[in-house]
């Protein structure tokens, strides 16, 4: 008895240990090529962007993913869990930056903050999953942090756009459905499949926004007038920001609820400030720092929770 209570431990330690590497891991990349796309939307439209990321990122899935490529699945199931894809990264980006074009991106970063806050609304509804008040607890700290970590230019400044805010609101909804609805189908499939077979659909539909954009009239510039290095930069950013972190993130997510998971989130922004720092060269101010320390206490607390 002893020794089964031994392994079941030892396996749960390690389970753990692959679900905080990994949300810490999938936090580092979302912030850092957060960083690398305020940098590339200097010299591309968000349209372009979206698809030469998504591209790299599904090549790269794909290599991931051998020899369990998804078409190699013959399940309904694979094809109902590659739609969750449209979620995000399909809605959650082509409206989230819509929504970015119309609205200051603090208050994206405000609105964008409530995530793992709407994670435990959806899991609640969806899943009746109802997370302990604990954690419920640290969530609200994590988020007061985010506030302060990007909120302080938005108090400064003081302007938004009631269009752009609500697409920013809905784009954080879709985000957080998305998690919702992954985490009842990581258990499923391998996650670089899972995440390839998400992307490909998200690349479909960001290849449509594209030509649609285009033949609008709406933006000019096309993939064929940007130089190799800013297609080699953009495609970087598109391995890290997409392929990476949403792979390492349903790689946590097989082991963690969703509110837990959203709670992880929560870190973005201070990888983010890091990146910021090193490739941007911006200073953070000191209440910005104060809320990456309370952001980070909050993620410390919250894992004896999960």
């Amino acid at each position: 008895m002893s020794e089964t209570l031994a392994t079941s431990l030892a396996v749960a330690g390690r389970r753990r240990w692959i679900a905080v590497s990994a949300m810490i891991g999938s936090a580092a990349c979302w912030g850092f090529a957060t960083v690398m796309s305020r940098d590339l939307l200097d010299t591309m439209s968000s349209s372009a962007l979206l698809v030469v990321q998504l591209t790299a990122s599904v090549a790269a899935l794909l290599l991931l993913a051998i020899p369990n490529a998804p078409w190699r699945y013959r399940s309904s199931g694979i094809g109902q869990a590659a739609l969750i894809g449209i979620l995000e990264p399909g809605l959650t980006y082509t409206i989230g930056l819509v929504g970015l074009s119309l609205t200051s991106a603090d208050s994206a970063s405000v609105i964008s903050a409530s995530e793992p806050v709407l994670i435990v609304l959806v899991a609640w509804l969806l899943l009746r999953q109802r997370p302990s008040p604990a954690l419920i607890g640290c969530i609200g700290l994590a988020v007061v942090g985010l506030l302060l970590v990007s909120g302080e230019a938005l108090l400064e400044r003081g302007q938004t756009s009631s269009v752009g805010d609500s697409l920013i609101v809905l784009a954080t909804l879709f985000a957080a459905s998305y998690v919702v609805l992954s985490s009842r189908v990581t258990g499923d499939f391998p996650a670089a499949t899972l995440a390839s077979a998400q992307q490909i659909v998200g690349l479909a539909f960001a290849i449509g926004v594209f030509l649609i954009v285009q033949s609008a009239g709406l933006e000019r510039q096309t993939l064929t007038g940007l130089s190799p290095g800013v297609l080699a930069y953009a495609a970087l950013s598109g391995v890290v920001q997409y392929a990476l972190a949403f792979w390492l993130y349903l790689v946590g997510l097989r082991y963690l609820s969703p509110a837990a998971a959203g709670l992880w989130l929560t870190l973005v922004p201070v990888f983010g400030l890091v990146g910021a720092y090193v490739w941007l060269h911006e200073v953070p101010t000191g209440w910005m720092i104060a809320g990456a320390a309370l952001i980070i206490g909050a993620v410390v607390t919250g894992r004896s929770q999960e």
